[in-house]
């Protein structure tokens, strides 16, 4: 059976219609429909039924559409990267600030609330504006770029446009200009260029149909060993990613749970504390919070594996970066009773935080190093968690993930804790021991693993395992650390790069061969020191078919992705499986 059969099975093209496939006259919805009727009918075996639809058209089922007709008369721009597909339309808004505060004048009046986040680069401030746009267009970043992971993680379309300019409250695209406050509608479709329209186009709204998820449960019924978890911060996402058909979270990103609003003031404060006895009282007020976001997640996904993910990203990340939002957190200072910092003495602090390379530098497992307490407090949130469930009858199968390993080490020091100098640092397995303790509980069972995103942790996988029950491959942060690739400005040159054909393909989207040796190495390591140990693969390229294919011969155990991305993810993985029952055959 050639490629072209193995997609397209006999039996699916209607006669009489002039030599074109039924699949090219009816929609995505229809499609489906007669293939699930077929099913239903026994004129199809179900691996026909699994192999007569394309990954990306289950995708297009969860996205709104575009009317063409409604956008011949519109002024158009097309081309830049995509970073996250779908269509939508709004008013564009070119900051965080303006967008969240039209957005909520328009929905307290009554208004059409629908806007599109139009900024250079997107920054962890920003992250509750990408939550309420419709869309982001940015002039830099990429498809692994901060505004992109997280719009795919919304369901939301994003689009990296280099040539955009914006000019104070005005925006250049090529020969389009538009205002803040105009209209835009943002096309990016999963084949072909993507494309900005200035004016209003008008969509075909989607949802998870019955139909769909019949479709989804008869793929899941393909797969013995392999699965396919979700990337999830929120109980609604976790709730979002079930009804899609996700096994469990296989990424839970926990600096994400500090974006809000109401809360990375807070976090501002705890990174700006000068002695550990501040940041006593600032992880104080943090542990209810966090305690609350886990207890959500684990309920909703009970019986489920839940991989949280502790602390990561660069500290700076979450500082103010313009005077606007420096007054405000100077304004949560002194409304708090607080001492206030001048602006200059504010200023200096948060510059003395900014590093060279930050992506390199003082994140991950290295904040929990310097600053222990900070790690623990996480520990102990989880654990209240789970004991608060199992007093409600709910039992959690829970994962703890240590970010950005270099060594054995450092996550032996984490894990398990060390007496050093007549102190001790608190590992994660003294945080539970206390909990239990405290509680007069029985333990909570729970892995502890590592995140394999450097080179230096894959080469040394098989001391890792020693210590750690479980990897996974965080394939964003591996593949810049591999290649050398800035995954937020590589955008600058992966168009030459592409032209000539000195890369096959975009590597942020489609892992690249030197990617894959180390994951494979680390794999072979790995399980020659700890034979049951688990493996997944949590990046953005978790969705893409030739990934999971590589997944699934490699010997890893689940891939996981952005929840609206789960559907096309188990039923690529779902033909994968009938194609290796044929090579049996």
């Amino acid at each position: 059976m050639d490629s072209n059969s193995f997609f397209n099975p006999p039996g699916l093209t209607r006669e009489g219609e002039g030599g074109a496939t039924g699949a090219e006259q009816r929609s995505p919805q229809e499609e489906l429909a007669l293939i699930l009727d077929r099913e239903r009918r026994h004129s199809i075996s179900k691996a026909e039924a699994l192999r007569a639809l394309s990954p990306h058209l289950l995708n297009e089922l969860l996205r709104p559409a575009l009317v063409p007709a409604s956008l011949s008369s519109l002024p158009c721009w097309s081309g830049g990267l995509a970073g996250s597909a779908g269509a939508v339309v709004g008013k564009a808004y070119f900051s965080a600030a303006a967008l969240l505060e039209e957005r909520k004048r328009a929905l307290q009046n009554g208004e059409d609330g629908r806007c599109i986040l139009v900024l250079n680069a997107a920054f962890a401030g920003d992250v509750p504006a990408i939550e309420a746009a419709e869309g982001v267009l940015s002039a830099e970043g990429g498809y692994s770029a901060h505004a992109s992971v997280l719009a795919r993680q919304y369901g939301k379309p994003a689009l990296t446009a280099p040539e955009l300019r914006i000019n104070g409250t005005g925006a250049v695209l090529g020969d389009l200009e538009f205002a803040q406050g105009d209209t835009i509608t943002l096309n990016v479709p999963y084949s072909g260029p993507p494309s900005v329209y200035l004016g209003e186009g008008e969509l075909i709204p989607r949802a998870v149909t019955d139909e769909l998820s019949e479709y989804i449960a008869l793929a899941k019924g393909m797969l013995k060993k392999f699965h396919v978890r979700a990337n999830v911060e929120t109980p609604r996402e976790a709730a979002l990613a079930l009804a899609l058909g996700a096994e469990g979270i296989g990424l839970c990103r926990t600096e994400h749970m500090f974006f809000a609003p109401e809360r990375i003031n807070l976090f501002r404060e705890l990174i700006l504390a000068i002695s550990a006895e501040d940041r006593k009282l600032v992880l104080e007020k943090i542990l209810p919070m966090q305690r609350e976001d886990f207890t959500g997640i684990l309920r909703i996904m009970a019986g489920k594996e839940v991989c949280i993910r502790l602390l990561d990203a660069p500290l700076h990340e979450f500082m103010p970066r313009t005077g606007e939002e420096l007054e405000s957190y100077s304004g949560y200072l002194r409304a708090g009773g607080k001492p206030s910092p001048s602006p200059g003495e504010l200023r200096a602090r948060i510059d003395a935080l900014r590093e060279s390379n930050p992506m390199l530098g003082h994140r991950g497992c290295r904040i929990a190093i310097s600053y222990p307490e900070i790690y623990a407090m996480q520990a102990r949130a989880i654990f209240e968690a789970a004991q608060a469930l199992r007093k409600e009858g709910i039992e959690s199968r829970l994962e703890i993930m240590v970010p950005l390993v270099m060594n054995p080490r450092e996550f032996r020091l984490i894990a398990w804790g060390k007496k050093i100098e007549g102190d001790r640092f608190p590992g994660i397995a003294d945080t539970e021991e206390a909990v239990h303790w405290e509680q007069n509980a029985e333990p909570i069972p729970y892995r502890i693993g590592a995140m394999i995103e450097l080179p230096a942790a894959a080469l040394g996988a098989g001391d890792i395992a020693g210590y750690a029950q479980f990897f996974s491959f965080g394939t964003n942060d591996l593949t810049q650390t591999a290649l050398g690739l800035s995954r937020d400005d590589a955008v600058g040159f992966l168009p030459a790069y592409s032209r000539f054909d000195l890369l096959e393909g975009n590597p942020f989207s489609v892992l690249d061969e030197r990617v894959k040796e180390l994951i494979v190495l680390a794999v072979d390591r790995g399980r020659l020191t700890r034979p049951d140990l688990v493996c997944g693969l949590c990046g953005e390229q978790g969705a893409d078919p030739a990934a999971i294919r590589f997944c699934m011969d490699t010997g890893i155990d689940y891939v996981s992705c952005s929840p609206y991305a789960v559907p096309a993810a188990i039923l690529a993985a779902a033909q994968i499986a009938t194609q290796f029952q044929l090579e049996k055959e």
